[in-house]
């Protein structure tokens, strides 16, 4: 709504700068931990951006709100310039425990690892075949980055699957294997290979809802137990 209004106020049209798509990019920059000084602008286009995003902090600190990026951001300038209240946190927090890894953008990742440097023992759990956030500003590579900037004494993959049978497992590892920039590992089962795979698309939600309560009741016809 504020870079509606915003867009609005300086005669900006949406067509070309879509208030979605300006929001993305105002939330990208504080991702990477850039106000709008220190943002590079090489085209014309670029440079109304930076603009709308110099525009969007002054109202912001205008009407007294934050964004999520916003909070990341502060907590990141505020550790990198007190260094007093850094060493605090470091005392404090011993241990630090991240889970969904793989969707912590690079803000998250140098905001980490100044809270863990005066020794603390870091436990990431990630999967990198699991990140699906790029959109939203997480980088894979920060997985990568890990071992290196937290000199990782141990790795442990989690690869046994307690959940499908194997060819569901077979068919994944088939399709995951072709991304790039993986960390490798290979998901197996102790259970039997099970039903072969059958592939339905639907065109909806409600299509698809369909189905799955037609195929239900089809078992249920066949004298198949409701709990199976």
């Amino acid at each position: 709504a504020l870079v509606k209004r915003l867009l609005k106020a300086n005669g900006l049209d949406e067509e070309h700068f879509k208030p979605r798509d300006v929001a993305w990019y105002i939330s990208a920059q504080k991702d990477a931990g850039l106000r709008p000084p220190a943002v590079e602008a090489w085209d014309e286009h670029t440079r109304q951006l930076v603009e709308i995003y110099r525009l969007y902090e002054a109202q912001c600190q205008r009407e007294g709100v934050v964004d999520f990026g916003e909070l990341l951001l502060r907590s990141h300038e505020l550790l990198a310039r007190n260094e007093a209240l850094l060493e605090h946190y470091r005392a404090r927090f011993r241990h630090i425990l991240v889970d969904e890894f793989q969707d912590t953008n690079r803000l998250q990742f140098d905001w980490l690892r100044r809270l863990a440097g005066g020794g603390s023992a870091v436990f990431a759990v990630g999967d990198d075949d699991q990140s699906v956030y790029s959109f939203r500003g997480a980088e894979v590579a920060n997985m990568r980055d890990f071992e290196r900037a937290f000199d990782a004494r141990t790795v442990i993959k989690l690869e046994q699957n307690y959940r499908s049978h194997g060819n569901i497992l077979a068919a994944a590892n088939a399709l995951i294997r072709n991304n790039r920039d993986r960390l490798g590992k290979e998901l197996w089962t102790s259970e039997s290979a099970g039903e072969p795979i059958r592939l339905y698309e639907a065109m909806s939600d409600a299509e698809e809802a369909a189905y799955v309560v037609d195929e239900a009741r089809a078992l249920r016809a066949a004298a198949v137990p409701l709990s199976e």
